[in-house]
C-alpha cells in the first residue's frame, strides 16, 4: 500500500544517432566502475532526423533488440533508459544570480528568465537548472555572485522519447544533454584539472559539433555548429561519386597528413584526405572563432588544452591537425580509461565516440567533482494537450503463471455476456432509438427551414419599408432637395468633382475628388455664401496615398431653416 518492498529497475543509458544506436550499462563495485553491459545495433534508415528520432516505433524495436542482445532479463521491474539529447535541440542560458539567495526566490527568478529566453511557450516546456559553485566570484559592483545553468526543451520531444520507451517496454529515466554529459565523462576520467585549468571540450558528432570551453567541470561557455560527421561523409560522397555507406567505411582509413607511400599512392583515400582537410578546417575556424567571442566576453584568457570526442574522431590525426591550425595542446579523449573493461572489452578507437553514452551512464555520485546534473525529465510523463495519439506499448513476454487458465475461462464468460448485451443494444435497443431519432430530426430540420423563410421575410420587409420612406420622402419635398441640390451645382469650382450627395438626420455630406487642397477650401467657402446653406465644413481632406496627385474630401453643411424638411428624412442619397 504505501510502497514498501518495491523494487527499482536496472538503470541504462542510450545513445541514439543516425549511425548507430548503443546501449550501456555501468556499475560501482569494490574494483570501481566496470562497464557491466554493452550492446549496438545499426540505425533504422529515416528513424533519426537533425539528432532527433523521428520513428520512434522503430527505434524502440531496436532498444528492445539491444537488451536482448545485452541479456536483459525480462522478468523484474521494468530497466529505466536515461539519454541525452543534442544540444541544439535545448535552449541553454548561464544566468548570474547574488549568492545566497533563497531557494523559493531563485525558483522565481530562473523562471522568469526562461520567460523571456526559450523561444516557445513555457507551458509547453520541460525546465530543469542547476547552480554552478566552482562560478562564484565578486563582480565590479562588490556583490558576490555564482552562475546558474537553466536548460529547456519542448515537451514534444521528450514525449518522442516516452513513445520510443513505450515501444521497448522500458521506463524513461534522467534526459540529459549530449554535450553536458561529455563534460561529466570527462571529469570523471580526470582530464578538466584543477579549478583554474581551462578546457575547450570538441565534441564532433553526426549531425553537429558541441563546443564548450570548461573550468572545474563547469560549462563557462557553449555553442554548437551544423559540421558534423555527416557533412564530411557528404561531402566525400558527393565529390568522390561514391555511396554515403562507401564513404562512412573508409574515414578511419583517411590520413590528414600522408606519412607513408601506401597512402600517398592511394588516390582515393589522398582525395578524401584533402576534402576531410577543408571540412575539418571550417570546423577548427568555427573553434577560433568561439575562443575569440569568448575572450571579448571575459577578458583574455589561455586555453590549457582542447580534448576531442564524439565520431569525427574515427579520422586518425584530427588532434595533430588542431593543434597544427590553432596552437593549442590538442588530445583525443578517453571517457572510459579509468573504467574497468574486464567484462565488456571496447576497440580504443570506440572510445572517444561513446563519451555522450558514458557521461549519461554516470551516477552523479560517482563524480570526484562536481558536475551540472541537469534532468529534462524530472516532473515524468505529462499529458499533451494538442496531441490525443495513444502511445503503443510493448511488455515483455512473461511466463504463463497457474492462475492463466482460469483467468482466461473467467475472460471467456466475461466476453460472452458482453457480447449478448452488446447484441441486445445493436439489433433490439438502438434500432427504436434511431428511428425516434430520425423523427426529431426531420421536425427539426422543418423548423429550421420555417425559421429561415421568416427572418427572410422580416428582412425585405424591413429593407422596402426604408425604401418606402425615402421615397415618399423626396417626393413631398423634391423642391426643397432641388434647392440644395442647385445650390451645390452652383458652388462648386472647376477644379471639384463630386461623388456623393447624401440627406442624412438635418445634415448634407458632400464627397468627392480635387485637385488640390485650395480648391477644398475655396468649394467650402463658396457653399457658406449661399443663402440655403450653414455652417458649410471640412470633414476630411486627403491624398489617397503618398504619390497621389488626387485628393478626397468630404464637406458638411446644414440647410437653411425651410429646406429643414428634406435633410430631416430618414436617409436619402444621391451618388
Amino acid at each position: 500500500m504505501f510502497g514498501f518492498g518495491k523494487r527499482k529497475g536496472p538503470s541504462f543509458a542510450l545513445d541514439v544517432n543516425s549511425d548507430s544506436i548503443t546501449l550501456v550499462q555501468l556499475e560501482k563495485t569494490k574494483a570501481g566502475i566496470e562497464l557491466a553491459r554493452f550492446a549496438v545495433q545499426p540505425t533504422p534508415p529515416n528513424a533519426i532526423r537533425e539528432g532527433l528520432i523521428a520513428d520512434p516505433i522503430a527505434v524502440g524495436q531496436v532498444v528492445l533488440e539491444l537488451m536482448n542482445q545485452a541479456g536483459i532479463p525480462q522478468t523484474g521491474p521494468a530497466p529505466i533508459l536515461n539519454l541525452a539529447v543534442p544540444a541544439q535541440a535545448s535552449v541553454i542560458r548561464l544566468m548570474p544570480v547574488p549568492t545566497g539567495m533563497p531557494p523559493e526566490e531563485l525558483a522565481d527568478v530562473v523562471t522568469q528568465e526562461a520567460m523571456n529566453h526559450v523561444p516557445f511557450p513555457i507551458a509547453d516546456a520541460n525546465l530543469d537548472w542547476s547552480l554552478m559553485p566552482a562560478t562564484e566570484r565578486t563582480d565590479a559592483d562588490g556583490v558576490r555572485r555564482v552562475d546558474v545553468i537553466l536548460a529547456a526543451i519542448q515537451r514534444s520531444i521528450v514525449e518522442t522519447y516516452w513513445r520510443m520507451c513505450d515501444c521497448a517496454g522500458v521506463k524513461l529515466g534522467r534526459i540529459d544533454i549530449s554535450s553536458l554529459s561529455v563534460i561529466r565523462s570527462l571529469a570523471l576520467a580526470g582530464y578538466l584539472g584543477s579549478s583554474g585549468h581551462l578546457s575547450m571540450i570538441v565534441n564532433i558528432r553526426h549531425d553537429a559539433t558541441d563546443i564548450n570551453v570548461v573550468r572545474s567541470a563547469m560549462p563557462l561557455f557553449g555553442r554548437s555548429i551544423v559540421l558534423g560527421v555527416e557533412t564530411l561523409t557528404e561531402a566525400i560522397s558527393r565529390n568522390l561519386s561514391i555511396s554515403f555507406d562507401q564513404a562512412l567505411e573508409i574515414l578511419p582509413d583517411i590520413r590528414l597528413y600522408h606519412t607513408d607511400a601506401k597512402m600517398t599512392a592511394d588516390i582515393l583515400l589522398g582525395q578524401a584526405g584533402q576534402i576531410s582537410r577543408t571540412v575539418f578546417g571550417d570546423i577548427t575556424d568555427e573553434l577560433a572563432r568561439s575562443l575569440e567571442f569568448y575572450k571579448s566576453q571575459v577578458g583574455d584568457i589561455k586555453i590549457d588544452h582542447i580534448l576531442l570526442t564524439g565520431p569525427g574522431c574515427m579520422v586518425p590525426q584530427l588532434d595533430e591537425f588542431i593543434h597544427a591550425k590553432l596552437n593549442v595542446k590538442t588530445i583525443v579523449a578517453d571517457p572510459m580509461r579509468d573504467i574497468l573493461l574486464e567484462k565488456q572489452p571496447i576497440a580504443e578507437r570506440l572510445k572517444p565516440i561513446l563519451a555522450a553514452l558514458i557521461g549519461t551512464a554516470i551516477e552523479t555520485q560517482w563524480s570526484p567533482s562536481f558536475t551540472v546534473d541537469l534532468d529534462l525529465n524530472k516532473e515524468g510523463r505529462l499529458p499533451l494537450l494538442f496531441e490525443a495519439t495513444s502511445t503503443q506499448r510493448v511488455a515483455f513476454t512473461q511466463e504463463e503463471t497457474k492462475w492463466f487458465r482460469p483467468a482466461l475461462l473467467a475472460g471467456a464468460l466475461l466476453l460472452v455476456l458482453v457480447l449478448a448485451v452488446s447484441g441486445y443494444f445493436a439489433y433490439i435497443d438502438l434500432p427504436s432509438k434511431q428511428k425516434q431519432l430520425q423523427s426529431v430530426k426531420t421536425e427539426t430540420d422543418k423548423t429550421k427551414k420555417d425559421l429561415k423563410t421568416l427572418t427572410e421575410l422580416k428582412t425585405t420587409n424591413r429593407d422596402l419599408t426604408a425604401k418606402k420612406d425615402v421615397l415618399d420622402s423626396i417626393i413631398r419635398k423634391n423642391t426643397h432637395a432641388s434647392k440644395v441640390l442647385e445650390a451645390v451645382r452652383a458652388n462648386t469650382p472647376e477644379g471639384i468633382q463630386l461623388s456623393s450627395i447624401i440627406f442624412d438626420k438635418g445634415k448634407v455630406k458632400l464627397g468627392g475628388v480635387a485637385r488640390d487642397f485650395d480648391d477644398v477650401s475655396s468649394f467650402a467657402v463658396s457653399l457658406n455664401k449661399n443663402p440655403i446653406v450653414k455652417n458649410a465644413l471640412v470633414q476630411d481632406a486627403g491624398r489617397r496615398d503618398k504619390d497621389s496627385e488626387v485628393i478626397d474630401f468630404d464637406i458638411e453643411f446644414t440647410p437653411a431653416a425651410d429646406d429643414i424638411a428634406v435633410a430631416n428624412t430618414p436617409s436619402a442619397s444621391v451618388r
